[in-house]
């Protein structure tokens, strides 16, 4: 007798059995994409099943060589956030001897500010000032010199930096390096919400957020500073645009600004486009949202510590072309001295103003509209490069 034998699948089928062959694959439409996957087989099948994994989604996949490009980003600061006998009578302390910050290339911001903005001692940023050299060498008094959130993040990581310092049932270090580790934690999830929320934005071609995941930038810079707080806020602002919530978009736009300035420069792409596009209400939704969360965030530290608000400010007009500026490059290869602050400031502003008009010139006579994240890319690369700061 024969034995009746049923086919099985390795678990239930969905529901939806078709193929999501409408997202872009870029073995198909990349040619450098195309030539590495012949390491790992080649590019999917032509019939193959699109969107049926059940675990590794491209979005999950994304967040996966984020976290790997993270971690490449940790262990390149790993470096200085190493400790010696340094200090008086072989007492423990950052070794930093001989530049190491430099020649191991894993400088950051993070740890020398985390003494230099008097953190350390426990201040409160914008409260607390204290005194050193200017430019022109005279003594100036100084103050947190970050926007409000990117401050107030820096002081909520200092006290869960003495908290766990004051644990002693947790792991010991120095405070500076549990500083450190704290912030990057933070940026790090914020990074993850950059990858996040770009790769939603994309829509269909999904893939091209790995261009955000992987980018050797991440593995560079990704805890030298507290872009990725920003970063996090602008993506998230673009991808409520692009579901029609101009509210939501605006006030991650404002929030996005009281950390760092740029994000502040995405509403010139979306007035070209709301111009042309005849949507001014909504540009009018989030600009009002903008500035509402702008003001809640950053009205308190204005009444109480003036000074201290608004040294952020003070600092941008005064300070100088610094050395990865587009400025300080022709200095050193033409041996020309420079502009004083108040024509580089000029000069920087008139150029960065050019460019823009550039960019909407060319969004409102494109024969086919650009897209919001075209014009957005053009306007920041616009103000990296003309900027006395990079």
């Amino acid at each position: 007798m024969t034995e009746k034998r049923e086919l099985a699948s390795p678990g239930p089928l969905v529901a939806d059995r078709r193929s999501a062959d409408w997202r872009d694959a870029p073995g198909w439409t990349d040619p450098t994409v195309s030539r590495l996957s012949t390491g790992i087989g080649g590019p999917v099948g032509r019939y193959a099943l699109l969107g049926r994994t059940r675990f590794f989604t491209p979005l999950r996949a994304l967040l996966l060589l984020a976290v790997v490009f993270l971690a490449l980003g940790w262990f390149t600061k790993a470096a200085c956030i190493q400790q010696g006998p340094v200090g008086e009578n072989g007492a423990l302390g950052l070794d930093w001897g001989d530049n190491r910050q430099y020649v191991a290339m894993c400088y950051s911001d993070v740890v020398p500010l985390y003494g230099a903005e008097r953190l350390s001692a426990g201040a409160f940023p914008y409260k607390t000032s204290w005194e050193e050299p200017g430019p022109d060498g005279q003594s100036q008094v100084r103050y947190m010199e970050y926007p409000v959130l990117a401050g107030l993040y820096q002081y909520v990581s200092m006290r869960a930096a003495k908290a766990w310092d004051a644990a002693s049932w947790l792991p010991g270090g120095l405070q500076v390096a549990i500083y450190f580790d704290i912030v990057a934690v933070g940026l790090a999830a914020a990074w993850l919400v950059t990858v996040w929320a770009t790769a939603l934005s994309a829509g269909r071609r999904i893939w091209d957020a790995a261009l955000v995941a992987a980018s050797p930038l991440v593995a560079v810079h990704a805890f030298t500073n507290f872009d990725a707080l920003a970063t996090a806020f602008a993506a998230g602002g673009l991808l409520a645009w692009a579901r029609r919530r101009p509210v939501l978009a605006g006030v991650l736009f404002g929030l996005g600004a009281a950390t760092k300035l740029y994000p502040l420069l995405l509403f010139g792409p979306l007035l070209l486009l709301c111009l042309r596009t005849g949507k001014l209400r909504a540009l009018g939704q989030a600009a009002g949202a903008a500035a509402a969360a702008w003001l809640a965030v950053n009205l308190p530290i204005m009444i109480l510590y003036p000074r201290g608000w608004a040294e952020f400010f003070r600092l941008n007009t005064e300070r100088g072309a610094d050395p990865d500026s587009i400025y300080n490059v022709a200095r050193s290869l033409t041996g020309w001295s420079g502009w004083d602050t108040s024509t580089l400031n000029s000069v920087s502003l008139l150029l960065f103003a050019a460019a823009c008009g550039g960019i909407a010139w060319l969004a409102w006579t494109a024969p086919r509209r650009p897209r919001l994240a075209q014009l957005c890319f053009l306007v920041v690369a616009a103000f990296l490069l003309t900027n006395k700061v990079w």
